[in-house]
């Protein structure tokens, strides 16, 4: 029996060592010679061979480069590959032609470029390197704006290889721009009447959109920016971070119309947007805007960018039910503009190296947005810092944000397989273990979430124990290679920040900080150095920051040094019965009303050790059976004013010795809050050298927000960690 098999034509490009093939392209050209470069150097990297360079003519062994005007066939950053006869032709639009050098490096070739840097970019050693005879790729972009904010963005190479975008090459001016428009320092003091009324009173919160002269200086900021920036793609009219839109009578007339504050800004944007016709104009649908206006249709030379920003993230973006105003959202502003991108969330900016098991959802998000007509996309991680499994999960939405067909399964293996190497196998397994371990449907994962909030459950003690022990074994085979063990640890530097943050609520307790030894507490050896090393991998494994806005490794540390320095201290308060007269925010419930007892003070974060107030006193009694010496009451109220939460307006504290006659012996009073965002935490202290059989401690919040925080549906918030009876 005879078996014939007959396999394709191949043009070989280099065998051992020599080509006969040359490379076209317009010498004049930036973008053409950068791809003319990109091709050079990864082939030559893999076979040793430079192809030639020529200048375009008849010939019959050549790549030859090629720009193609942008048409509906060739949109934006699109290309082809393709043989013809012996030649191999690359065309693309924009882009284009230098993605299709790197489609070249990845198919042809077999490059992979795992992250950032040249150590994390893999070539082939070839000296045999062909294409088949009948070569076709046509590759288009899925989403005309493309952006994965990771620490990929630091790699121009990577950026490039994936055909992506980043905010800078693309926007003139981005997000949320009124105050870059009329900055209030400039304006305010002399035109109040530019921002709006809100309150009662003009703030500079947000501008009057109906005023003429905001329109007038509006349109005038953007030609002076445009003429700065010919080559930006999009321009950003958009409120600041914050509620506050203007309740003046013009614009409340529109606002009414249109069912919110979205009606006066599209009216706004629309208006502007008309006095640049041929430029791209973007908004945001974020806060007060995030619903489409009822009548109003959107500019067609406007993108509307909306924010899934309150949707938790077990599932995929189009099943998740907390996404469901989301999707409502999405639609009616489909409905509204012809251009809608999304501004998406993919990592706890809380805490950015807690795990945040959110693989197995990229490709059906992605995939939805899709589907529902989105054009661009914006995947925030971390940003410049790393964060939880930020390799794996920038490749996934890299490679998904141009093709949202690709399977996300398959681009996880081939990941893990190329990047982690014989950890591979433990890796998976690590990754499975999270996701199989996360709560039932109704639970939360939230990107402003916390280690804590997840301690009975996919972070629990015995799950971080799993975790750990498969990340041991992949650390016992990545053994010997220094590239895959750091690989390894970025991944380990999530369980052991976990477990830091989670010490810190535990406290004196198991799984805690602290441990006693005899009469005496002290630091328990363990976190002592885990502190200490996690800190100096961090630095050196691309930490900058551990959450949005948050501390470095250096500061991190600090803060740990001052939290052993604290230690534990007995507190009497435990021994009493507590009353409570106004119920915590049950929001934040650390150790309900043993975290004013338990001997473990707050830190700096208020998800920690604090109980809060919300717009209601601290009203408490400690009652003893009997009479006990006491010589000094303590406590500290935490200062954040970014979250609301302010010193109390007034604190009283009142002893009794027979529980009926109540004598005050503190008595405090804030006069004023002066503008002050510095965290910090306020102690109180009183002397009291007594016995008594009664304590009270009455603490006030401020009557309301100070103008400088002020916000509609916020009411001002008092945080207490521990009162200390000693």
């Amino acid at each position: 029996m005879v078996t014939i098999v007959q396999g394709k034509e191949r043009i070989t490009l280099v065998d051992q060592g020599r080509t006969d093939y040359v490379i076209q392209a317009d010498a004049n050209d930036p973008v053409l010679q950068k791809a003319v470069a990109v091709i050079n150097t990864f082939t030559k990297e893999s076979t040793g061979v430079n192809f030639a360079i020529q200048a375009k003519g008849e010939v019959t062994h050549a790549i030859i480069l090629e720009k193609s005007s942008i048409t509906n066939t060739f949109p934006e950053d699109s290309y082809s590959i393709q043989a013809v006869g012996k030649n191999i032709y690359l065309k693309g639009s924009g882009k284009g032609v230098l993605f299709a050098a790197y489609r070249y490096v990845r198919d042809i070739i077999g490059g992979r470029k795992w992250y950032v840097g040249k150590e994390n970019t893999y070539v082939p050693k070839l000296t045999f390197l062909a294409v088949d005879s009948d070569l076709k790729i046509y590759s288009k972009p899925n989403f005309e704006f493309r952006e994965v904010y990771f620490p990929v963005e630091l790699d121009q190479e990577y950026m490039d290889w994936y055909g992506l975008h980043n905010l800078e090459e693309r926007w003139g001016d981005w997000g949320h721009t009124f105050s870059k428009i009329l900055p209030p320092s400039v304006y305010f003091k002399e035109h109040p009447e530019y921002y709006s009324l809100y309150d009662g009173k003009h703030q500079p919160i947000q501008l009057c959109l109906s005023n003429e002269d905001v329109f007038n200086l509006t349109v005038a900021y953007f030609k002076r920016r445009i003429s700065e920036n010919p080559t930006a793609t999009y321009w950003s009219i958009a409120a600041n971070d914050d509620i506050g839109s203007c309740t003046c009578d013009r614009c409340q007339a529109i606002d009414k119309r249109e069912g919110g504050a979205q009606g006066s800004l599209i009216h706004f944007v629309n208006r502007v947007a008309a006095q640049f016709p041929e430029k791209k104009i973007t908004t945001l649908a974020y806060l007060e805007s995030a619903n489409a206006p009822t009548h109003l249709r959107v500019a067609d030379n406007v993108s509307v960018i909306l924010s899934n920003i309150d949707a938790f993230r077990k599932n995929d973006i189009g099943s998740e039910p907390s996404a469901a105003t989301f999707r409502r959202q999405l639609g009616a502003w489909k409905a509204k503009a012809k251009h809608v991108f999304v501004w998406d969330y993919l990592t706890q900016f809380t805490n950015y190296l807690a795990p945040f098991p959110i693989q197995g959802t990229m490709q059906e998000s992605l995939q939805y947005l899709k589907t529902q007509g989105v054009e661009g996309v914006f995947l925030q991680g971390g940003g410049a810092t790393y964060s939880d499994m930020a390799e794996l999960n920038a490749y996934i939405l890299a490679n998904l944000a141009w093709d949202t067909t690709l399977s996300e399964e398959q681009l996880t293996n081939e990941f893990i397989e190329g990047y982690y190497g014989k950890a591979a196998p433990f890796i998976k397994a690590y990754l499975a273990e999270r996701r199989n371990h996360l709560p039932g449907p109704s639970s939360a994962l939230s990107i402003y979430g916390n280690p804590i909030d997840n301690r009975h459950d996919f972070l629990s003690p015995e799950a971080m124990d799993k975790y750990s022990t498969l990340l041991e074994k992949a650390e016992i085979a990545s053994e010997g290679n220094p590239l895959l063990e750091s690989r390894v640890r970025r991944i380990g530097l999530g369980l052991d920040y976990t477990y830091l943050q989670q010490a810190r609520f535990y406290g004196p307790h198991q799984h805690g900080i602290f441990e006693q030894e005899g009469e005496r507490w002290g630091v328990r050896p363990k976190v002592g150095r885990k502190v200490t090393q996690f800190v100096e991998d961090a630095k050196k494994l691309g930490v900058i920051e551990l959450a949005e806005g948050g501390a470095s490794p250096d500061s991190y540390a600090k803060e740990w040094s001052e939290i052993f320095k604290a230690g534990v201290r007995a507190n009497k308060a435990s021994e009493a019965n507590i009353k409570l007269r106004y119920p915590f925010d049950p929001s934040f419930p650390a150790n309900g009303l043993k975290t004013l007892t338990d001997s473990v003070p707050g830190y700096m974060d208020y998800s920690y050790n604090w109980l809060l107030w919300n717009g209601e006193p601290m009203d408490i009694t400690f009652d003893f059976e009997k009479e006990r010496r006491i010589d000094t009451i303590a406590l500290n109220f935490l200062k954040d004013a970014r979250h609301w939460i302010f010193p109390p307006k007034e604190i009283r504290i009142s002893v009794s010795k027979n529980g009926k006659d109540f004598q005050d012996v503190f008595l405090s009073k804030l006069e004023s809050v002066e503008e002050d965002y510095t965290l910090d935490k306020i102690p109180y202290q009183v002397l009291l050298n007594d016995s008594v059989k009664v304590i009270r401690v009455y603490a006030a919040p401020l009557a309301k927000l100070p103008e400088w925080r002020y916000h509609p549906k916020r009411k001002p918030l008092i945080a207490c960690d521990e009162i200390w009876l000693n």
